[in-house]
């Protein structure tokens, strides 16, 4: 991968109720980052309306990503609303490797 990276910054809800739309958001820009051999950068808003669905999407982009030579990473650590879901999922169990993916950000 080149020293760039693709940045998808999601705004509003990320619920249910739009994450389909998000899902076809994220396949466009892994289409992408993957063409021009660049890593993938998303950007949320803890603040915003988060359900599990986000979380759900981000483990299976990852492993999209995985596959097509891209890496995925958030543009900072999970904070606000989306941190409580990734809390009340048990997303967060402890192993350092994979925490890292929602605690560190892209520096991870």
């Amino acid at each position: 991968m080149s020293g760039q990276a693709e940045i998808l910054h999601l705004h509003g809800p990320l619920t249910i109720k739009t994450i389909a739309n998000v899902r076809d958001i994220i396949q466009v820009y892994l289409q992408e980052a993957a063409a021009l051999r660049r890593s993938l950068v998303i950007d949320i808003d803890g603040n915003e309306d988060i359900d599990l669905t986000l979380p759900q999407l981000l483990l299976s982009a990852r492993h999209t990503a995985d596959q097509t030579g891209v890496t995925i990473a958030l543009n900072k650590p999970a904070d606000g609303n989306f941190l409580t879901v990734l809390q009340r999922a048990g997303l967060l169990g402890g192993d350092q490797q994979e925490d890292s993916f929602w605690l560190k950000g892209k520096a991870a």
